[in-house]
């Protein structure tokens, strides 16, 4: 189950987003499968990858379609063990950032490591 979108961790099933769904493991990739619990229609995807390495952080890629807009979507998504201090630094590691767009232009595709 997947919470999406809550102002605090206390009160987390107070949230704009439910998703349900299940997780396929393997050595080098970790597959989430879920559906909005409210929006059927709305499947997301996650992909991790070096799941089997043991680190507090890791990144995967969130993809599917939106249903608010409706349309295709991709977002970075940072996987953590603990809960992170929610500062200007986080936020910048979650944004887009020029060298996400040089491996864009340079694979056309969107990679994250």
């Amino acid at each position: 189950m997947m919470y999406m979108n809550f102002k605090d961790f206390s009160n987390y099933q107070n949230c704009e987003n439910t998703y349900w769904g299940y997780i396929e493991h393997y050595d080098a990739l970790t597959n989430i499968y879920m559906k909005n619990q409210d929006t059927p229609m709305e499947q997301v995807t996650i992909s991790i990858l070096a799941s089997f390495l043991d680190s507090d952080i890791k990144w995967g890629l969130f993809f599917g379609i939106s249903s608010r807009p409706m349309m295709p979507i991709a977002v970075k998504m940072l996987f953590s063990k603990k809960i992170l201090k929610e500062d200007d630094a986080l936020a910048r590691q979650l944004k887009v950032s020029k060298e996400d767009i040089r491996l864009l232009k340079l694979y056309n595709m969107i990679s994250v490591t």
